[in-house]
């Protein structure tokens, strides 16, 4: 039962009984004042249904939809909202929260309204399971999206625990590959096909050289491992491979045996705040070749940070994406105007799968997602590409096959799905499209 269904209930046995004493007392200025206070209570907004900008409801009054009837279910949104992954943190919530509001207002799902609570991590991990562990035992939750890779991989043993699916559009670590596939999910796919679609593009440009500079963590590690070998198969110099800890104030050090050797190219997989650093070292050390970045600076705000002139036309970035000529995609486009941005799809449908679940489900809660979801992603049935398509034709006893935003959503082992990938430039101070790799140039 929801949370404003027991509230209702509450307030109309405590309202019930006093109207009995007024009517066995006979006190008319009893009774006055149990309606003004009636009318007062009526008036208070409700819980948000949809943790953003929903109509208030009347808590005294019966819910006016099935949905609301039924009550509603919780669905935490654990994202980076500070830090080096604040954008895309905020860029996933909104994305989210798009998808509730389309969930909401097509009726709910059959165990009710999608209620979202939010909550930053800062990209911290301890921060996460803490956070996470309240949305659970506190608030109800019964599946989390939006955690980054650093988040995720210490929540799985929650997940398993308390039987809440976690979900990520953008967690590719590679130890997700082994520990995922249940109620651990994610509408991305692995590092490694970052790391191959990088290989790809380095090996394609007709480079003799190439160093790679690389963040001491797993997530760009792993990625940059894949690309060397990518590299080397294609006969290409690597002049260094160096792994470098973050947070420093200065990367002289690393720059000054990776410019002695002159690449053409270098291999930036590092965060913002480093990434930065080391562009600017770098060029005014005297560095002329072109850059390779990865996802974590393919944003508009490392055009201020570097200064556009330093990258401009030698920069080019890698990042998992989504094929903007299928029909779901445009669609999504169409009804969303964030939906461009990185992740933003696959947030969506993270969303979209988990209410369409529920609604195939025999039941309410984690369990009932989890054993449901892979159905609703791939099968045979009725493709659709939303949840009021999805949920009509569950209504009708059929099944569906749910196509969604970010491409089709066929769950590995692991839970992980297949990928495209982008390559952008930087052309005037902004990232253009220069090359689309679709899921099936990985398919070896």
């Amino acid at each position: 039962m929801g949370t404003n269904k027991r509230k209702w209930m509450r307030l109309f046995a405590v309202l019930f009984a006093l109207s009995l004493v007024g009517a066995a007392c006979g006190d008319d200025d009893s009774a006055d004042q149990q309606d003004q206070d009636a009318e007062e209570t009526a008036s208070q907004p409700s819980e948000d249904a949809a943790g953003t900008d929903s109509e208030t409801a009347d808590e005294t009054s019966p819910p006016t939809t099935e949905a609301a009837e039924r009550g509603e279910v919780t669905v935490g949104v654990l994202v980076p909202l500070t830090g080096e992954l604040g954008e895309f943190g905020a860029i996933v919530a909104d994305a989210i929260e798009f998808g509730v509001s389309e969930i909401n207002a097509a009726g709910g799902t059959r165990c009710g309204d999608i209620r979202t609570v939010v909550a930053d991590t800062g990209g911290d991990a301890e921060t996460g399971i803490r956070e996470a562990t309240n949305m659970i035992e506190s608030e109800g939750a019964v599946a989390i999206l939006g955690p980054t890779s650093g988040v995720m991989v210490p929540l799985v043993d929650l997940a398993h625990r308390e039987e809440v699916v976690i979900m990520s559009p953008y967690a590719g670590t590679i130890t997700l590959n082994e520990l995922g596939g249940d109620f651990v999910y994610r509408t991305v796919s692995s590092d490694l096909g970052d790391g191959a679609a990088s290989g790809l593009w380095l090996s394609s440009r007709g480079y003799e050289s190439v160093a790679f500079l690389i963040q001491n963590e797993e997530s760009t590690i792993s990625p940059a491992e894949v690309a060397r070998d990518e590299v080397n198969a294609a006969g290409i110099k690597i002049t260094d491979f160096i792994v470098y800890n973050p947070g420093q104030p200065s990367y002289q050090a690393e720059l000054t045996t990776v410019l002695a050797n002159d690449p053409d190219a270098i291999f930036l997989a590092g965060g913002q705040e480093s990434g930065v650093t080391v562009i600017k070292e770098a060029v005014a050390g005297g560095f002329e070749g072109e850059w390779l970045f990865t996802a974590d600076l393919a944003v508009p705000e490392i055009f201020d940070a570097v200064g556009a002139d330093l990258i401009n036309d030698k920069a080019f970035v890698e990042f998992a994406d989504v094929d903007p000529s299928l029909p779901e995609f445009i669609s999504f486009e169409e009804r969303y105007d964030k939906a461009g941005d990185p992740f933003a799809p696959n947030s969506f449908d993270m969303v979209t799968l988990v209410a369409l679940a529920l609604e195939s489900a025999g039941g309410c809660d984690g369990a009932a997602i989890n054993g449901t979801i892979r159905g609703v992603a791939d099968s045979d049935g009725t493709k659709v590409s939303t949840f009021a398509e999805g949920r009509d034709v569950l209504a009708a006893g059929g099944t569906i096959n749910y196509e969604g935003a970010s491409g089709p959503l066929v769950f590995d082992a692991s839970g992980t799905v297949s990928g495209a990938y982008t390559i952008q430039q930087a052309i005037n101070g902004e990232w253009v499209n220069v090359e689309f790799y679709p899921a099936s140039t990985f398919d070896r």
